[in-house]
């Protein structure tokens, strides 16, 4: 099994160690989205130590902004301040993956700041108010971030489809209340079918060899959502629709918590089920706090990266001071 400090090569990308500082928001964002000074202070030294940085869920148009604070990879004058930050982070020896999303129900000024969405109407709603022709300039909006992102240096994209957000809002049938059409909730392939459009459309657009990956959510862990039979499906189509790594996550409901499990890298036993069904490189995160945490996620064949967030968030030093360790026992 490999090391923490074991490179990850693939066909389109090589990554220095296998550990991943995942998309968190920083809400440092200016109020029109382009990155400040405090952004890049929060990455300066937390990025140390990392392979692989995935900065935050940026949104693609104006309309998929969800928080005041958020960043902004929706419109060319963009570029410039994204190019700082990839800089930053190529300094410190770290790869650069830009995270794109659109908040979806998130969006609609009454569901900020609500904790549990699934209770507002308005977040069941969405799914349905949002017509195909809005759907298809979404797919659009993607395409033309991930092309930006290529621009501003950042050595991948990664697609946010978990969560609250809005391909997460279509995949679960706990949001999803469209009945029929394309992306009907009704069936699997109704709910997945908006993350392969938008994952096809940013292919044709950053071309076959640009590191594209989705972060995605492994199931809703609630009888009426997703299961985890559906995210090893999932799983296969992205694969086969040009998806070059899948980061596992949680649904609407319980977001990046596993509501059954504290063991570090929660969604680990369920990555082990997608990832046996794949090519490709899985990651996984959750409750890592140590080294070794992140080692036996490795030793057990659950993931081929590991994601540490509020850890380095705490000890900015946290991945240099990681490896070292690891690298003395």
């Amino acid at each position: 099994m490999p090391a923490l400090s074991t490179p990850l090569v693939t066909p389109k990308f090589t990554l220095p160690n296998r550990l991943v500082f995942p998309a968190m928001s920083t809400s440092s964002g200016a109020p029109d989205g382009s990155v400040t000074d405090a952004t890049l202070d929060f990455f300066r030294q937390r990025s140390q130590g990392f392979g692989l940085v995935v900065v935050e869920h940026s949104y693609v148009s104006a309309w998929g902004k969800a928080g005041p604070k958020m960043l902004s990879v929706s419109r060319d004058e963009d570029i410039p301040g994204l190019s700082s930050l990839t800089a930053l982070l190529h300094q410190n020896g770290c790869q650069a993956h830009l995270q794109l999303d659109h908040g979806g129900g998130w969006t609609i000024p009454e569901l900020q700041g609500v904790l549990d969405p699934l209770k507002n109407p308005e977040g069941r709603r969405i799914t349905g108010a949002i017509t195909d022709e809005q759907l298809s300039q979404v797919v659009e909006d993607f395409a033309a971030a991930a092309v930006r992102a290529r621009e501003a240096g950042f050595d991948g994209v990664q697609i946010k489809a978990c969560h609250v957000y809005l391909l997460g809002q279509f995949y679960s049938p706990l949001t999803n209340c469209r009945t029929a059409g394309r992306y009907s909730g009704t069936t699997f392939q109704g709910r997945i079918q908006l993350t392969l459009d938008v994952l096809d459309a940013v292919r044709r657009a950053v071309g076959p060899e640009y590191p594209v990956s989705v972060r995605f959510a492994v199931q809703d862990y609630d009888e009426r959502g997703s299961t985890l039979e559906e995210g090893v499906r999932a799983g296969k189509l992205l694969e086969e629709h040009g998806a070059d790594l899948l980061d596992l996550s949680g649904g609407p409901k319980h977001r990046y918590f596993h509501p059954f499990s504290k063991e570090p890298g929660w969604f680990g036993q369920d990555a082990l089920a997608v990832r046996e069904a794949l090519s490709i490189p899985v990651s996984v995160a959750g409750g890592v706090t140590a080294w070794e945490h992140a080692q036996n996620l490795l030793d057990r064949g659950c993931a081929d990266l590991v994601g540490v967030c509020r850890a380095a968030v705490r000890d900015p030093l946290w991945a240099r001071a990681a490896l070292a360790s690891a690298a003395n026992c």
